[in-house]
């Protein structure tokens, strides 16, 4: 059953949702969103499906999380330590793409696999970039999305050859237009790792 629940990161109170049991997997949102979106698009419950733990964040200042004035690589890096959960599954949407990109090159060990979804920034880790090779990795782009140009899945390939690449929906968030085409692949995905 989802649950609300918050952890304290530097002395600020930080929400997520969680439901399942398992390999942890843990979401982390685009700038216009929050933790619930992953609710309502049904990703939550088709991580849950697939034997994971999954955990969506507020980022600092959305949704019912306080600000907290630190940077976001290093901010997953504290949400996984308070909880005690490396290594683990993640996925980041856009803002939260490129936040995960940050942190998955600073801490490669603390991640099994991730999935990228119009993560925008990417150049900006090229050169940490072959940290992430070998490491299964989905990178999900809308077709028509206007915000992520495909140079960033495209350079995220360049570095990391066995990604696996799926254009689903048609915009930047795609997880809102193609809701289900977007869960099953990330099912599709989850269910190589296991």
């Amino acid at each position: 059953m989802l649950e609300d629940k918050f952890v304290t990161i530097n002395d600020a109170k930080i929400h997520y949702i969680e439901d399942g049991e398992g390999f942890p997997f843990i979401i982390c949102h685009g700038a216009r969103f929050n933790a619930r979106t992953y609710e309502e698009t049904g990703t939550i419950q088709a991580v849950v499906d697939s034997g994971f733990h999954a955990m969506s964040i507020d980022f600092p200042g959305y949704g019912k999380s306080e600000n907290l004035a630190m940077e976001m690589s290093t901010f997953i890096s504290s949400f996984i330590d308070a909880l005690k959960l490396e290594p683990v599954v993640i996925l980041g949407a856009s803002m939260g793409g490129e936040a995960v990109t940050g942190f998955a090159t600073k801490y490669p060990d603390k991640v099994k696999a991730l999935i990228l979804v119009g993560a925008v920034g990417i150049a900006e880790f090229e050169s940490d970039l072959s940290k992430l090779d070998g490491k299964p990795m989905l990178l999900i782009w809308g077709k028509n999305d206007s915000i992520s140009a495909p140079g960033n899945y495209e350079l995220l390939m360049r570095y990391n050859q066995s990604a696996e690449f799926s254009n689903i929906g048609r915009q930047h968030a795609c997880y809102l237009d193609d809701s289900k085409g977007f869960n099953e692949r990330i099912k599709e995905f989850l269910a190589k790792i296991k």
